[in-house]
């Protein structure tokens, strides 16, 4: 007996599945379960454009030769937006 092909193989375990109904089932029964329909968020989250790290951002024309002497155009704190253009 030949050995068939990997696609052979999977057209013939294919042919006949079919899907499984859906069910609802808790956080903690979900685990290791896969989503039976797509799901959609509620809300942005974070709600606003924002930074997950500290950091600081520059352009590179700015910074193209160094040292270089920077103004510092504003700050802010964890949790809120940068609200200046």
């Amino acid at each position: 007996m030949a050995l068939m092909s990997v696609a052979e193989a999977l057209r013939r375990v294919l042919e006949h599945a079919e899907p499984l109904a859906t069910e609802m089932a808790s956080l903690v029964e979900a685990h290791g379960r896969v989503l039976g329909n797509d799901i959609k968020a509620l809300r942005t989250q974070p709600p606003a454009a924002m930074s997950a790290m500290d950091g600081y951002a520059a352009r590179a024309a700015d910074v193209a030769s160094v040292p270089a002497t920077l103004k510092l155009v504003g700050e802010v704190a964890a949790g809120h937006p940068f609200e200046e253009p």
